[in-house]
């Protein structure tokens, strides 16, 4: 990643992930900042592609573990858990909704992160009965800046729970430098899309090829697999683009080390159109038909969603029979009109990533699932 500048707030010069990250990027010049809202606010006005060029290093006030804040009532949310170590993404995807998501513009690491192993270790063993998913990748590319950061590493050694599986989900072929593991309850999940797509749409993201050969890498290392199809989108001759897709995937990578997969459709907030026109003038993400949902996002037809979701799913299981498929924010009657079924609500959802788990990956050594111990969040 190309990054031509360091702020470091004065609060966490003596941090470890701060200086972990100035040693690993010597030579980038750097700038200390003691008057931090001031500073925010002069930052303000950077664009977006400066952004991301430039790094800032600073602390979090509050709990760096919450829980995805996906749950709109309209639609099934798996529960999953987010630790928010970073903001800001150096990738540029059209579509990306952290264009209008975030009041800030640069690349930020939060460096006082080693205060999050004690927040998960607490949080798994107020319900040790139950299992928790945690991820980093809400705000950014769990792997993009790790080269320098470590997060990852750190979070795979220091999380002990045995309740917990751990995802970094990525666009990148960022895997060489991570450790080999003992036990294999860590995640490694790309998001993956045709090529075209990845080429027009997700700039300076890894090609299609280099994530499933980094993956191949990450099952060698005692990784397991997550794959997110996510945002499918409606392209033409899209059959024909997503077949190819789901036949070099599966071919490229055993089932059995795939812990999950999971469709999402195209969604964005309104206001995101005008930035992909502004930012992307030769971008087709936003010119389709497309009407607000019942989360107020843009999205395509339900009927329209649901026939793409349908062919995918069939592509999926002709070859896998058994890895666990499930939608990112659906409603109840796209599930159905797709799988047949769909989970009575967000915490049955949230019990069968338990059960698919404990079923198809007895090393893991969970505990048997229990609906009961899933009554709440």
């Amino acid at each position: 990643m190309n990054i031509e500048k360091i702020y470091l707030d004065e609060a966490v010069e003596e941090a470890p992930l701060s200086r972990r990250v100035l040693e690993r990027l010597r030579g980038v010049p750097v700038e200390k900042v003691r008057d931090r809202d001031r500073f925010l606010k002069e930052t303000q006005s950077f664009s977006l592609t400066q952004g991301k060029k430039n790094l800032w290093l600073t602390e979090f006030k509050g709990p760096l573990l919450k829980p995805c804040p996906g749950t709109d009532r309209n639609y099934l949310c798996c529960n999953y858990w987010v630790i928010n170590a970073q903001t800001n993404c150096p990738l540029d995807c059209t579509y990306c909704i952290l264009q209008t998501y975030l009041n800030q513009p640069l690349l930020t690491l939060y460096a006082n992160l080693e205060e999050v192993s004690e927040e998960i270790e607490t949080l798994a063993a107020s319900r040790p009965r139950r299992l928790f998913r945690i991820g980093t990748g809400e705000l950014t590319d769990s792997l993009a800046l790790n080269p320098f950061t470590g997060i990852t590493e750190d979070l795979t050694r220091r999380v002990r729970a045995k309740n917990v599986v751990l995802e970094f989900k990525t666009k990148t072929d960022f895997v060489g430098h991570l450790p080999s593991l003992s036990r294999r309850n860590v995640v490694l999940s790309w998001s993956v899309n045709p090529s075209e797509i990845i080429r027009e749409e997700e700039f300076k993201s890894a090609p299609l090829e280099a994530r499933l050969e980094a993956a191949r890498r990450a099952v060698a290392k005692g990784y397991r697999l997550g794959f997110h199809l996510d945002p499918i989108l409606e392209i033409p001759e899209w059959e024909k683009s997503y077949q190819g897709l789901i036949r070099e995937l599966t071919r490229s990578v055993p089932e059995k080390d795939v812990a999950w997969i999971s469709f999402g459709s195209l969604r964005f907030p309104p206001a995101l159109k005008g930035v992909i026109d502004e930012r992307f003038p030769k971008s087709g993400v936003a010119t389709g038909e497309l009407v607000p949902g019942l989360d107020g996002k843009m999205r395509y037809f339900r009927p329209v969603r649901t026939a793409m979701y349908q062919k995918i799913y069939s592509w999926m299981r002709e070859p896998w029979k058994e890895v666990f498929i499930y939608f990112c924010m659906e409603n109840d009657v796209v599930w159905k009109e797709t799988m047949g079924f769909s989970p009575e609500g967000n915490h049955h959802l949230d019990f069968l990533f338990h059960e698919n788990l404990y079923q198809r990956f007895p090393d893991l050594g969970l505990n048997k699932p229990e609906r009961h111990f899933y009554a709440g969040h």
